[in-house]
C-alpha cells in the first residue's frame, strides 16, 4: 500500500507539520505492507534536499513535483564553484568573493553574475544582475534544475530542466502565482497514465497545456496517485486539496488537522467560520474519509460541530496523536532553577511573554534562568531580552536535538495560545518536565493536569499574563513539590509511546472499505 502525505513546503524552521510528518515516516517504516513518500508543493529556490536532508526525511521518500515534472531524484547540488566559473564562456573583468556569494563582472560591466553557495564551495544558485536589477536566477542540483526569468523585478517564467538538459515544462507568473504550465514531451508525466488502465492516447502529439496553479497541481497528481489502494494524507489543505478532489476516485483521502480548526473570535450571527486552512475540507466533508485530530478535545469539538450540520453518516473523525515518545525509566538529574522552551522563533509562539515573566520571577527565584531553543525571528527577542536586562539569564540556543536535553531542566515553559497537540509539549514531559502554560486548547489541556503535572493560567490581557505565567513558575519551582510533578509528567507521557500510536495507525490504514 503506498500513502503519500502532502504538505506544501519544508524549510530551515520548521514547523509541528513537518515534525509530525517525521514522526509519522518513523512509525510507517515500521509497518511492513506501507510504502510511504512526502509531497511538497511548493517552489523552493534552494533545492528541497537542503531542507528535508535537515529534518531527516530520506531523499528516496521525498517527492517534489519540480522533480517529478522534469524527471529528477531528490539530490542536492554537488556543482562546484570553481567548475562552474569555468563554463563562463565571457570574459571575466572582475571577481569579489563573499562569506556565501561570489561577485564575477563580466565583458559588459553593467552585467554581473552572483553566484550563492553553501557549505563546501557548492553551487547553490546563479543570479544574472543588469545594473542592479535581476533578469534570471539559475538553480542546479547535480546539473541545471530550472532557470527563473524576472521581468520589471518580477518573476514571469520558469523553465525547468531533466537531467539531460532538454525542456520538460515551462511555467508563467502572473502576480505571483501559477498563469500557465507547458508541460513538454520530455516530462516523464507526459505519458504517465492519467487514471488507471487509461494512458494518453497513442496519437497525442504536441504540449500539454495547463490553465492556473489547480490544473497544474491535478496534472501532477493524477500522474503520481496512480492505483486504487493509495492512501493521500493531506497535511496542509490550502491551495492543494483542490486539486485532488477531483481525481481522487476509489483512493481514501485522509485530511490531518494540525491547529485551531475555527476562528474563535469570528462567530457570526451564530454561524462557525472555520480557520480559513481547513475551510475547504469541512464545506466538502463528502469527499474526505477520515479528520485526523490529535487530541480528545478537538475530537468532541469537531464531532459536535460537523454534527450540527451533517448526517452522523457524513463524516468521520478519529483520533491519533501526530507524536509519540520513548518513556525515560527514571527522572533524570536535573538543574532546580533553569527553565526551558522549544519551538520556532515566531509572533504567535509569544516567546517575548516568556522573557518578561522570568525578568519579573527572578526576584524571588534567585539564579532563574531561560533557554529558548529553535530558530526564526530573533530581532523580538533580542529587543526584548535588552528591555528586561535578562542578557545574562535569557539564552537564544538556535536549533539543537533535545532528546536527553528536557530532562536536564526543572520547568517547560510556553506562551502559545493556538497548539493543536503540542509535540514539544510531549517531548517535555517524557523527559519528566512538568509544564507551565496558558489554560487553552488543545494540546496544553491534553498533556497537562494542573496541579498533577504543571501548572495552566488564564489568557486574558498581555500584562496579566505576564504576571500568571511569573506566578506560577515561582509557585512550582518553590512549592516543594517539583520531584513529584515530574514523576507524574512521566507517567502521563506513557500514553503516547510509539507502540501504541503505530497501531492506531496500523486500524486506519488497514481498513479496507471506505467510511
Amino acid at each position: 500500500m503506498r500513502v503519500f502525505n502532502v504538505n506544501k513546503a519544508v524549510g530551515l524552521a520548521s514547523s509541528g507539520v513537518e515534525y509530525a510528518q517525521l514522526y509519522r515516516r518513523e512509525l510507517f517504516a515500521e509497518i511492513p505492507w506501507v510504502e510511504d513518500y512526502y509531497v511538497f508543493t511548493d517552489y523552493m529556490g534552494t533545492h528541497i534536499s537542503y531542507f528535508s536532508d535537515r529534518i531527516g526525511i530520506p531523499r528516496h521518500q521525498v517527492l517534489w513535483i519540480y522533480n517529478l515534472v522534469s524527471g529528477r531524484p531528490t539530490l542536492p547540488s554537488t556543482v562546484l564553484l570553481a567548475d562552474y566559473i569555468a563554463t563562463i564562456a565571457q570574459p571575466l573583468i572582475d571577481r569579489q568573493t563573499f562569506r556565501h556569494h561570489t561577485d564575477i563582472v563580466l565583458a559588459d560591466p553593467a552585467v554581473r553574475l552572483r553566484i550563492r553557495t553553501l557549505s563546501g564551495g557548492i553551487v547553490d544558485r546563479v543570479e544574472t544582475l543588469v545594473g542592479e536589477q535581476l533578469v534570471r536566477m539559475e538553480h542546479y542540483d547535480e546539473t541545471l534544475h530550472n532557470v527563473e526569468h524576472f521581468e520589471g523585478g518580477a518573476l514571469a517564467r520558469r523553465v525547468f530542466y531533466t537531467p539531460d538538459g532538454r525542456i520538460a515544462a515551462e511555467q508563467f507568473y502572473r502576480d505571483g502565482e501559477i498563469s500557465r504550465t507547458v508541460i513538454t514531451p520530455a516530462s516523464p508525466l507526459y505519458r504517465t497514465p492519467t487514471r488507471p488502465g487509461r494512458s494518453r492516447p497513442s496519437s497525442f502529439t504536441g504540449d500539454v497545456i495547463l490553465e492556473g496553479r489547480s490544473a497544474f497541481f491535478r496534472f501532477v497528481f493524477e500522474g503520481l496517485f496512480d492505483r486504487e489502494d493509495d492512501i493521500v494524507i493531506v497535511d496542509r489543505a490550502l491551495d492543494v486539496i483542490d486539486s485532488i478532489y477531483p481525481m481522487i476516485g476509489p483512493r481514501r483521502l485522509f485530511s490531518i488537522v494540525h491547529a485551531e480548526h475555527f476562528d474563535l473570535k469570528q462567530i457570526e450571527d451564530g454561524v462557525l467560520l472555520w480557520n480559513n486552512h481547513y475551510e475547504n475540507v469541512f464545506s466538502h466533508p463528502d469527499l474526505v474519509d477520515v479528520f485526523v485530530v490529535s487530541t480528545h478535545r478537538q475530537e468532541e469539538v469537531l464531532r459536535q460541530q460537523l454534527a450540527s450540520r451533517l448526517p452522523a453518516d457524513g463524516f468521520r473523525v478519529a483520533r491519533i496523536p501526530v507524536g509519540f515518545v520513548d518513556v525515560r525509566e527514571t527522572p533524570p538529574t536535573y538543574d532546580p532553577v533553569a527553565l526551558v522552551t522549544a519551538s520556532r522563533l515566531a509572533d504567535e509562539k509569544h516567546l517575548d511573554l516568556l522573557i518578561r515573566a522570568v525578568a519579573e520571577a527572578r526576584s524571588r527565584v534567585p539564579g532563574l534562568r531561560l533557554d529558548i531553543y529553535g530558530e526564526g525571528d530573533r530581532e523580538p527577542l533580542l529587543a526584548a531580552i535588552e528591555e528586561t536586562g535578562t542578557r545574562d539569564c535569557v539564552r537564544l540556543m538556535g536549533h539543537q536535538k533535545l532528546e536527553g536535553v528536557l530532562g536536564t531542566y526543572a520547568l517547560y515553559l510556553s506562551a502559545s495560545t493556538s497548539e493543536g497537540f503540542g509535540l514539544s509539549l510531549l517531548e517535555a514531559i517524557a523527559e519528566c518536565l512538568p509544564i507551565v502554560g496558558f489554560d487553552v486548547d488543545y494540546g496544553n489541556r491534553e498533556m497537562v493536569e494542573p496541579g498533577v503535572n504543571g501548572l495552566l493560567v488564564p489568557h486574558t490581557s498581555e500584562e496579566a499574563d505576564v504576571r500568571a505565567l511569573a506566578d506560577a513558575v515561582v509557585e512550582v519551582l518553590t512549592s516543594g513539590s517539583l520531584d513529584a510533578l515530574r514523576e507524574r509528567s512521566l507517567r502521563r507521557a506513557q500514553a503516547y509511546t510509539s507502540a501504541h500510536v503505530r497501531e492506531l495507525w496500523e486500524q486506519l490504514l488497514g481498513e479496507d472499505e471506505r467510511c
